[in-house]
């Protein structure tokens, strides 16, 4: 059923759109730059901002690959690399075993570390999930709708290591109810303007 204020919002969107596409896109109708620090500008940091998200598990495997080609190429994991250097004397097994562990754990844990770094060296949250993001868009319907199933047509192209999960609501009718059992950390939320 389509009530009263639903018509008005959609004339009230129908008048400001151009106004707010300028904004968005940074440029005239005419093709004129709006000038820097605009809305594009706040777009494309928060854009920049959220790829250092979607990236680490592709940055984080190459940063793995890399290590574990070097140390196994070399023939010298780390801990036992560092301990050879030092004139660590391996025919005691009580010197060998403990530093094979502590390798072993290194390669066990490399992905986790290698985020951490990654995570560290950005200046990022060390803490959020290490795991896939989910992006929640939280609009009106139609906005939310069409900003969902844009997203998820661009993103289904992407190798599964970047890919994100696509949600979308209403946040004055169900994007809670909807929302508030599937947050956790590291979940990317886009509201747009009242």
């Amino acid at each position: 059923v389509i009530s009263q204020s639903d018509i008005m919002e959609l004339e009230r969107c129908n008048i400001e759109n151009i106004a707010a596409l300028e904004e968005i896109v940074g440029c005239t109708r005419e093709g004129e730059p709006t000038g820097p620090g605009g809305t594009d500008s706040e777009l494309r940091a928060q854009g920049a901002k959220w790829t250092q998200h979607v990236l680490e598990t592709p940055r984080a495997w190459m940063c793995c690959a890399t290590y574990v080609a070097a140390t196994v190429i070399a023939g010298y994991p780390l801990v036992g690399g560092i301990a050879t250097l030092c004139g660590a004397d391996f025919e005691k097994p009580y010197v060998l075993y403990p530093l094979r562990v502590v390798d072993a754990l290194i390669y066990i844990f490399l992905p986790q570390i290698f985020i951490l770094l990654i995570r560290l060296c950005q200046g990022r949250t060390l803490l959020h999930r290490m795991v896939g993001r989910t992006i929640v868009i939280g609009d009106c319907p139609w906005v939310a709708q069409c900003a969902e199933a844009f997203l998820s047509k661009v993103v289904a192209t992407t190798y599964s290591a970047t890919g994100i999960t696509v949600f979308s609501g209403n946040p004055a009718d169900h994007l809670a109810h909807k929302m508030t059992h599937r947050v956790v950390r590291g979940t990317l939320l886009a509201c747009g303007r009242p």
